[in-house]
């Protein structure tokens, strides 16, 4: 989850079957049930359980019952010292906490009040989280628990020996400079070897998260990265494409959805992507589909979650993104089947540099309240566009966490990236302006056709809309690349 921008000469592999623009990707097959014939449901659509299924975490332990029942967003490594700022929380929308920093036990590094609430207090306040650590407060807020992150760039694809108390680097490998990335996630996993020492939470009673990067994402055989994916229990791997200005190599985001072209890939010495290529909120959806792809190779389905930046993760200061862009890519990640969204908010640079940006913009006595991270774009902007996006997904829970409608909806050669649903006897489509690499005209104008010759009403959800299907037909304009629309089939 950490902003990396180290190039590591590792394999660029490319694994094929099915197209999602103009790149090709293999996705694991879930089971699929075929609909039953009515009006509404045609013979043609295939219902298709979200991936893990309905009762996923429920099944590796009841406790973590809550996460099967919600869209699980939230913010990575948040520190919250009062119940206000976890409130803050709550009301942007936001329920699980994706990691913690600090510790709630320790008082000394923060002046003699600790450095973080403790679990009693999060759970008062209606939060939940994965946590890095247990205390004596821990309780049901608690629903899953956080692992190391990156393995996968830190120590790389191997089984080899470990020191734990050496750095995030190869050198603390056994011997000394191999690599032993499955060594370590494996240890954060299962506990094992207990030589290593303790993970600081319970091995075994909750689902365990570890999240990794680019060694999965660009540069590892697929077989080397779907072997990272053994070790946590909800999938996410972090590429920042609106933002890192180094996914444009043709070691990253050139040859991973460009892999045919001579000029962009090129077996890996091509020009790589341009700006205008790698900058699409489009492109969150190539990291859900690639770790899709390689669980195909373990013959596993495990909800994936999709990290978004909200400001300027990086260290340039110059490469930020806006409000409207980090939404868009939160709905392209969903559309391409994700189950949450990680929220990266810290901002490492630029001219509001800040670890607690949901804080900050959310409390109107802060200095930071209208720090201006783009220009005219203060962090309470941010802070009320995300709580937008967070309550629209919450409204739309249900439907999002219902089986995917196959074959309902097409939109032919239009730049728009879709996905249909059925929920409570409707049909729902989503549809978020690109696909990945191409970047969408203005005011593009998208002709919809659905299964079937569905008459009547098409409401456009959150926008006081209703269009009008004719024999199955809708059309409806896309404004930028930013857009998205959600459509209710009927009223």
């Amino acid at each position: 989850m950490r902003a990396k921008s180290v190039l590591l000469p590792l394999a660029i592999t490319v694994a094929t079957i099915v197209t999602v623009g103009i790149w090709q990707m293999k996705v694991w097959q879930s089971p699929e049930i075929k609909h039953t014939n009515s009006p509404e449901s045609p013979t043609n659509v295939i219902l298709k359980p979200i991936a893990g299924g309905p009762h996923y975490y429920a099944n590796i332990s009841p406790e973590s019952a809550w996460m099967d029942q919600h869209i699980l967003i939230g913010a990575w490594l948040e520190e919250p010292t009062t119940a206000t700022e976890v409130r803050y929380d709550v009301a942007m929308g936001n329920n699980i906490y994706w990691n913690l920093a600090s510790n709630p036990l320790d008082t000394r590094a923060c002046g003699g009040s600790p450095c973080r609430v403790d679990f009693n207090v999060i759970r008062a306040e209606g939060m939940h989280a994965s946590a890095p650590d247990v205390t004596a407060n821990s309780g049901p807020e608690t629903v899953n628990y956080e692992g190391t992150d990156e393995t996968d760039m830190d120590y790389g694809p191997g089984s080899n020996g470990w020191n734990p108390k050496g750095p995030q680097t190869p050198a603390s490998c056994i011997p000394s400079g191999s690599k032993c990335g499955y060594t370590v996630a494996r240890f954060y996993f299962t506990g094992k070897p207990e030589s290593y020492g303790l993970t600081g939470y319970p091995i075994g009673e909750k689902p365990v998260t570890q999240g990794y990067g680019k060694g999965v994402l660009f540069w590892e055989t697929n077989a080397q990265a779907a072997q990272f994916l053994k070790y946590s229990d909800t999938l996410s791997a972090d590429s920042y494409w609106m933002s890192d200005p180094d996914l444009n190599d043709p070691s990253q985001g050139g040859c991973a959805l460009l892999p045919l072209k001579s000029k962009e890939c090129n077996h890996g010495s091509g020009t790589g992507l341009s700006y205008a290529q790698r900058a699409l909120t489009a492109n969150y959806a190539f990291n859900v589909i690639r770790i899709r792809s390689l669980e195909s190779l373990i013959g596993v389905s495990k909800p994936i979650v999709v990290d978004v930046e909200t400001g300027c993760p990086g260290n340039s200061g110059s490469n930020c993104t806006d409000p409207a862009a980090a939404v868009s890519a939160a709905w392209h990640g969903l559309i391409a089947g994700a189950r949450g969204i990680v929220w990266f908010q810290h901002n490492f640079s630029g001219p509001c540099v800040d670890f607690n940006t949901f804080y900050d913009g959310s409390n109107p006595h802060s200095s930071k309240y209208n720090c201006q991270q783009t220009p005219g774009v203060t962090l309470h902007n941010l802070v009320r566009r995300i709580s937008e996006f967070n309550h629209e997904v919450a409204s739309l829970n249900n439907v999002l966490l219902s089986p995917f409608a196959m074959n309902y909806v097409s939109v032919g050669n239009a730049d728009v990236s879709v996905m249909a649903k059925f929920a409570r006897g409707k049909f729902y489509v989503f549809a978020g302006s690109g696909k990945p690499t191409q970047s969408p005209a203005n005011n593009q104008s998208v002709t919809f056709r659905l299964a079937g010759d569905y008459t009547g009403p098409v409401t456009v959800i959150g926008e006081n809309r209703i269009l009008n299907a004719v024999s199955g037909v809708f059309t409806d304009v896309f404004r930028n690349s930013d857009s998205v629309h959600i459509y209710k089939i009927g009223r």
